[in-house]
């Protein structure tokens, strides 16, 4: 448990990282302010493995090894950097933890992962692709903040915690004509039209009837210009894909990519397809939710057992697939503006709670 000269410590590195937004990918401020914070606090062994942090606490070798995880970007607006996700939130509460090791025997190694670049899905595969450790821990956790639920109460799902994701491009190449003669061209206007129709259906036929969530957004449809003598002789349709299971996204693009190439193929066009901000679904382990509920609860912490996963997606999922582990979330309050709004700050109240729901996971 921190006391008040560490709570006072925590609570103004987290006032520095708070004005110091740095976006994904870029965080070098942040990341340097995180290692003088634990250098100068803390005896843990602190390396920068190539933009993210790890800090150890090593008790000796062959004892259970247990990982903590936090991120640190922060979003991209207008003119800058700011942080409307709580980010540097969670690597405050995550250096919280590291005051709380001080000290102190748990018959366990302990990682503290400090993660640049989550909101673009890039920062977990690069801890996973670069620290060969993660494959040796017994457990992972990790946490988010979560407005609309009460204030410093631990949010807890079995199986699907956060939505998979990802943005999916269709570009369709076909021949420009003079538009009093467009079939002496191939147009794709059509054929992409069609295409943003019929995807409702391919859900349908993926989900026959069950209740889980498989979603698409359109973003934009676009093609040819704003010559009126020519006829549009390219376009592309960027979509949001959204699902519970990641098996039912690859399902979903396996059936728009056929329905693409198929209409390439009859209307003399050609198309390429392209992945972006791509997004596992962050699924927890059972027997990791099994522990945590009986540690939060013996540790005191008002437990709330969520029905639905949330529809945003979070980047942990990458680390879930290498180690067993839980996400769960830090209620931030009922009336608590949302998530990547202007409205948003992190709320220094977290902090203690998310702590002591760390803590009782050691």
């Amino acid at each position: 448990m921190l006391d008040e000269r560490q709570l006072n410590a925590v609570i103004d590195l987290r006032h520095q990282l708070h004005a110091c937004p740095e976006r994904s990918g870029s965080e070098r401020r942040t990341l340097e302010r995180l290692r003088s914070f634990l250098e100068a606090h803390t005896s843990l062994r602190v390396q920068d493995r190539g933009g993210w942090l790890l800090a150890a606490h090593i008790e000796g070798e062959g004892l259970p090894e247990v990982g903590f995880r936090a991120d640190m970007d922060a979003l991209p607006v207008p003119g800058g950097a700011a942080h409307r996700c709580g980010h540097d939130g969670h690597s405050a509460i995550l250096c919280g933890l590291a005051l709380a090791l001080e000290g102190r025997q748990l018959g366990k190694n302990v990682y503290l992962i400090f993660q640049a670049a989550e909101e673009t899905g890039e920062g977990a595969k690069r801890v996973v692709d670069t620290w060969p450790g993660l494959r040796a821990l017994s457990a992972l956790y990790a946490l988010h903040n979560i407005p609309g639920h009460p204030k410093g109460s631990v949010l807890v799902r079995r199986g699907c915690f956060a939505c998979a994701s990802c943005g999916h491009v269709v570009r369709v190449e076909g021949r420009p004509a003079h538009a009093a003669y467009p079939g002496d061209g191939a147009n794709p206007v059509a054929l992409l039209c069609r295409l943003a129709l019929a995807v409702p259906g391919m859900i349908d036929d993926i989900l026959k009837g069950d209740g889980r969530l498989l979603m698409r957004t359109p973003i934009g449809l676009i093609a040819g210009g704003e010559d009126f003598g020519i006829s549009a002789a390219s376009g592309r349709l960027n979509q949001t894909l959204r699902g519970h299971r990641q098996a039912d996204i690859d399902a979903l693009i396996a059936k728009i990519e056929a329905f693409a190439e198929a209409g390439c193929r009859e209307e003399g066009l050609r198309c390429a397809f392209e992945l972006r901000d791509v997004f596992p679904d962050t699924t927890s382990d059972g027997a990791a939710v099994d522990r945590a509920l009986d540690r939060f609860r013996a540790a005191g912490l008002p437990v709330v057992t969520l029905n639905e996963p949330m529809r945003w997606s979070e980047d942990c999922g990458w680390l879930l697939r290498a180690a067993p582990g839980m996400f769960f979330g830090i209620g931030a309050g009922e009336d608590a503006p949302g998530l990547h709004t202007e409205g948003y700050a992190f709320d220094d109240a977290l902090i203690v709670p998310a702590v002591r729901a760390f803590e009782a996971l050691l």
